[in-house]
């Protein structure tokens, strides 16, 4: 579909973000506003009894839905309504170039194995950061109310369960998150400063801010960048989709293994790994991205910031 003939596709980049911006404002309110409506009338309860209902062990699979719905009304409907007005192909506005090579699917899986070592030697560092007591008690809080809306949300009592978290808590979001994250903001932002490395930074704070959790806030931080390295080289989605989804449903594959122990369940959730092994990782990930970078043919980063 081709968007030429629309009268918004010549908008600047400021004029893109302010609608992407505004876009997302109203898309997050729509998202809250049906899922918690459409459970509230699968459940027959009112919506003010939803966010203590929602989270007995017994709903699970709607809780799933409910997520899933709400993820792809608030960053689905914002990166296709900027795709949309923008000039060119809608598909290829939204980053759905294809594939150079097989090859590069074995490296992005390689990354994302990588990214997980980061990940937990990351979570590790966090620890060591010397905080006020204030803030690690508000911390603490939100870290346990994430926790026990996860926990909540992936009971899984058979392959069909595991298969329907992996969808809606693995698959969807690491569609509609890159669609919206590397495909729209990280796009946009770059077109705007010309600066890849900065529009990189920038996404994945972002990123990791908006999902509230300062324990994980420099892992998924690391993997924002990572995630917009990759699609940087290979300027295509699938990739960081690809990412996205081996690192969600690795998490939900590790529940699903230790359901039936709670204090596997809790390890599972807890463990880090010492921080040396964050610095092979990064060593690790250098080398891949180079490699990533080779076989897609891309000149590379521009300079500076």
């Amino acid at each position: 579909m081709e968007t030429s003939q629309r009268s918004l596709f010549n908008m600047t980049p400021p004029m893109r973000l302010a609608l992407f911006l505004g876009a997302t404002g109203i898309s997050m309110i729509l998202g809250a506003l049906i899922s918690f409506s459409l459970v509230a009338a699968l459940l027959h309860i009112s919506i003010n009894d939803i966010q203590k209902i929602i989270l007995e062990p017994e709903y699970a699979s709607i809780a799933q839905f409910a997520n899933a719905l709400a993820s792809i009304i608030a960053f689905g409907l914002p990166s296709i309504a900027v795709a949309y007005f923008t000039k060119g192909n809608l598909a290829q506005n939204m980053g759905f170039a294809p594939l150079k090579s097989i090859q590069q699917l074995a490296l992005v899986v390689l990354l994302a194995l990588a990214g997980l070592v980061l990940s937990g030697a990351l979570g590790s560092l966090t620890d060591k950061i010397p905080i006020p007591i204030s803030f690690k008690n508000w911390a603490d809080g939100l870290e346990a109310q994430y926790k026990k809306a996860l926990v909540s949300m992936t009971q899984m009592h058979s392959i069909v369960d595991l298969l329907y978290a992996l969808l809606a808590v693995a698959i969807v979001p690491a569609i509609v998150e890159e669609l919206y994250f590397r495909g729209t903001l990280q796009k946009t932002l770059k077109d705007w400063t010309g600066k890849p490395i900065l529009s990189i930074i920038v996404t994945a704070l972002f990123f990791s801010a908006i999902h509230f959790s300062y324990y994980g806030f420099l892992s998924r931080m690391a993997l924002g960048i990572l995630l917009g390295l990759i699609y940087e080289f290979t300027k295509t989605i699938w990739l960081p989709i690809l990412l996205h989804f081996i690192n969600n449903g690795i998490a939900i594959v590790t529940l699903y293994v230790v359901r039936n122990n709670p204090a596997n369940v809790e390890k599972a959730m807890n463990e880090n790994l010492p921080i040396y092994w964050g610095l092979i990782a990064l060593v690790t990930i250098y080398f891949i991205l180079s490699k990533l970078q080779k076989n897609n043919n891309h000149a590379g980063l521009e300079k500076g910031f």
